[in-house]
């Protein structure tokens, strides 16, 4: 937590001209000059507002910085979810990209909280469990930054290993997250579309819209290919030339 919150404080930058005003004001204090004292008033006020200024700057970067989304996870069966976290790994938003994901998530205060309390929260809600059936599958998939990967690896495997129903993971490229907003759907689905359109090209990203993950693998499948299959899946590069890498669990059925 130390480091983290050091690094947003090497972050904080101030505009040049306000640095330049604090250091020509330093250089005149400490340069031997005696001022008369009818301007120390007007020096010292000025000082005074050059140093809440910064603070002004310091506490909007500070704040930016830790409102920014670094990482991000969404859970798929047929509603569709979407949780964006901060560099604490709590999350910032939760976005539903469909009317059953609204449904799962209208009652939930998820804003905050941990990403492992907020994907246990969503799976073991009574709405969710609606879908959990055993034909369903239940896909996680996370981009986030380097630095963050496999401590949300970890975590995600955490939570799904014991849900009891048949799940996987998939680690997608950060580089996916916006083509994947800009089309309305959450980074899971889009990576599922990217993969589709290798095997039909006709298929859009409205189609996908309407279409549950396991009736998105069924096309894949139906084409010769399996998405659990990691030999198959690793290195991908979709159009936008990002690379994903899929890793495969099964939950233990209960």
């Amino acid at each position: 937590m130390a480091g983290k919150i050091h690094n947003a404080f090497d972050n904080i930058k101030a505009n040049s001209q306000l640095k330049q005003s604090t250091k020509q004001f330093i250089s005149e204090k400490h340069n031997g000059k005696i001022l008369p004292a009818r301007c120390r008033p007007a020096l010292q006020q000025r000082f005074a507002i050059l140093c809440i200024a910064l603070i002004i700057v310091a506490g909007i970067n500070g704040y930016v910085w830790i409102k920014t989304p670094v990482s991000y996870i969404s859970i798929d069966v047929n509603p569709s979810i979407e949780l964006a976290l901060d560099r604490f790994d709590r999350v910032l938003y939760v976005t539903a990209y469909n009317a059953e994901g609204e449904e799962v998530i209208k009652d939930l205060h998820l804003e905050g909280k941990i990403y492992t309390y907020a994907i246990d929260t969503i799976v073991e809600s009574q709405t969710m469990n609606i879908y959990l059936t055993e034909e369903s599958e239940l896909v996680f998939t996370i981009a986030a930054e380097s630095s963050h990967e496999s401590s949300i690896n970890i975590g995600v495997k955490t939570s799904y290993g014991h849900s009891g129903h048949s799940s996987h993971s998939i680690t997608a490229d950060t580089g996916i997250v916006q083509d994947a907003h800009d089309s309305g759907l959450s980074i899971g689905k889009y990576y599922l579309y990217l993969q589709l359109i290798q095997y039909d090209n006709t298929i859009t990203t409205d189609d996908c819209h309407n279409m549950s993950m396991s009736e998105m693998q069924g096309i894949i499948t139906g084409h010769g290919h399996d998405t659990d299959n990691t030999d198959t899946n690793n290195g991908y590069s979709g159009n936008n030339g990002c690379s994903t890498e899929e890793h495969h669990h099964e939950g233990n059925h209960e």
